[in-house]
């Protein structure tokens, strides 16, 4: 290892702990938390994120609050797919603000302190795995059909190739390298499904292998049913969108059909697990 990467090491690992999130939780959404306790967890799910309907999206909005990304560590005026997620499991599976900021930390971080280092940057290799250990997912993709599995060994070459690499702060040693393989819904026998979905479920667009790229999954979102439809509602990059919106899950499907610069090859579904009595039924 270089010296510039032991001294960046050094410094992600002494990281201070997190400073209390600068970002109130808006208080509509407040209000819903508290007025779905108790409710099954897909109508608590879909009334706690309804008031953010429209917040733009946003790469990357949030981190620790200090050290390599003092972006604060939660926020609620800007997502990306994956905080968007994040902040709707944390303030739905518990009940009230402890338990929403000990739920992300957990999605982020699993039982290790706050910092860069140790946040769950990587789908495949840390959050899917972590949130399941956590037993705050469960993956249900095996319900709605027979997967398929991508499995590859990852190494430091394959980092390397990484168009991404040089702007990543880990060094070599911190990225996920051994044997990574993840099952997943192939897209053709996902769209058969769509009617079977579980509302309330996340669901994990997973791209074909690449040999340039050490990770499958690109994009999430919560499955729910809204007005006698069922919706992907996720914060979309998508040009007629960039920000939280509700996207027809069947049409979304049909869409993810038409990549091919990068292929989707399925979809995972991850169904969370309520935490306490106050969180109401699975979904």
């Amino acid at each position: 290892m270089s010296l510039a990467a032991l001294l960046l090491a050094a410094a992600l690992a002494t990281e201070p702990p997190a400073p209390v999130p600068r970002h109130p939780v808006p208080a509509a959404v407040a209000e819903a938390e508290v007025r779905t306790r108790g409710a099954p967890l897909a109508e608590r799910m879909r009334a706690v994120s309804t008031p953010l309907l429209g917040a733009p999206y946003a790469a990357d909005p949030e981190g620790e609050g200090f050290g390599h990304d003092p972006d604060p560590p939660a926020r609620y005026d800007a997502f990306d797919c994956l905080t968007f997620v994040e902040a709707v499991l944390a303030l739905t599976l518990g009940d009230g603000p402890e338990a929403t900021s000990r739920l992300r930390a957990t999605l982020r971080y699993g039982d290790q302190p706050p910092g860069h280092a140790a946040r769950h940057h990587f789908m495949e290799a840390e959050w899917i795995p972590g949130a399941l250990a956590a037993g705050l997912l469960r993956d249900t993709t095996a319900r709605y059909g027979t997967p398929a599995r991508h499995t590859r060994v990852l190494t430091a070459e394959d980092w390397a190739r990484w168009p991404d690499r040089a702007a990543f702060p880990h060094p070599d040693e911190r990225l996920p390298q051994g044997e990574l393989s993840i099952a997943y819904l192939p897209l053709d026998a996902a769209r058969q499904a769509v009617g079977r979905l579980t509302p309330g479920s996340v669901l994990l667009v997973v791209r074909a292998d690449r040999a340039d790229h050490p990770f499958w999954v690109t994009h999430l979102g919560l499955v729910l049913d809204v007005d006698g439809r069922r919706v992907l509602r996720h914060a979309s990059q998508m040009r007629s969108a960039r920000k939280v919106t509700d996207t027809g899950l069947a049409w979304y499907l049909d869409h993810l059909a038409t990549y091919r610069v990068w292929p989707v090859a399925g979809v995972v579904v991850l169904e969370p697990v309520p935490q306490g009595g106050s969180a109401g039924d699975a979904p």
